[in-house]
């Protein structure tokens, strides 16, 4: 019998065990409607106003420049002067939102990972990572952005096997620190011989992704703030579901390689923390 006081032994977390494409959707779905509290305020919190941002921007720039002429065509009326302000206003307006997103990446990934170990999502935490690995995060997104853009140039099926292959680059620069190529190298090596059902995976999330997106903007023509408020809305949604998923896609594959349990992901997740 424990004496009073003397610290209690816990029973090791269960395994961690394979799952199919199915059952990543259905636990991604699980753990969305369990933590989405957290995990949309996560992502809204600087998605709607940069998206309002962008919107309201546009409608500054070039919301006055079609007109219908009398003989029923349509001139595009915009000056040298106009041309150039409004190319500068994208140029700084697209690095900010570069740099929000980046870090909204590396947030959303550490969140989306500590949920998986019983972790409430923490905004503070998680943006200290994001902050902490934006660089990195950049440096993998380049260098998979070029890969992919490569692949599709040649043909559209290379393009297809970079985006699979280095589909979990960012989970893996996050949970155990990989950098740059090594990061690549590593997704490229944890999905070989999966690379149907990641494949699979990705295509679903994307088209469901899309889909939400589409029932919240594609109906709406009306002024650009609401139509700006319903885009980052809807990315909103989107976002926290898809890192959930293409984290539990890491680690489905970290249990099929390396034997990856509960208790070794929250070491590696101490390991990592900010």
């Amino acid at each position: 019998m424990a004496q009073p006081g003397a610290p209690i032994d816990l029973p090791p977390p269960p395994p961690l065990r394979p799952k199919g494409v199915g059952e990543i959707l259905s636990t991604a779905f699980d753990l969305y409607g369990r933590y989405w509290r957290t995990l949309i305020p996560l992502v809204a919190v600087v998605v709607v106003p940069l998206t309002i941002l962008q919107y309201a921007l546009d409608e500054v720039l070039w919301g006055d420049v079609v007109r219908t002429s009398t003989g029923g065509g349509v001139d595009i009326v915009v000056s040298g002067e106009e041309a150039w302000q409004g190319a500068v206003g994208s140029l700084l307006l697209g690095l900010i939102s570069l740099f929000v997103t980046l870090v909204l990446v590396g947030a959303v990934a550490w969140a989306a990972a500590g949920v998986l170990v019983g972790r409430e999502p923490d905004l503070g935490e998680s943006y200290r990572f994001g902050v902490a690995r934006m660089w990195s995060v950049l440096l993998v997104s380049l260098l998979t952005g070029l890969a992919v853009a490569g692949g599709f140039v040649l043909l559209i099926v290379p393009g297809l096997i970079f985006l699979t292959r280095f589909a979990v680059s960012v989970p893996a620069l996050v949970v155990e620190g990989k950098r740059g190529r090594s990061a690549l190298s590593r997704s490229w090596n944890l999905v070989l011989g999966q690379s149907w059902p990641v494949f699979g995976t990705v295509l679903v999330v994307g088209l469901l992704a899309g889909a939400v997106s589409a029932v919240l903007t594609v109906p709406f023509s009306g002024p650009w703030f609401v139509r700006g408020l319903l885009a980052g809305i809807g990315s909103a949604i989107t976002t926290p579901f898809t890192g959930l998923v293409f984290s539990l896609v890491y680690f489905d594959l970290r249990v099929r390689k390396d034997g990856l349990d509960v208790a070794g992901l929250e070491r590696e997740l101490r390991a990592a923390a900010p």
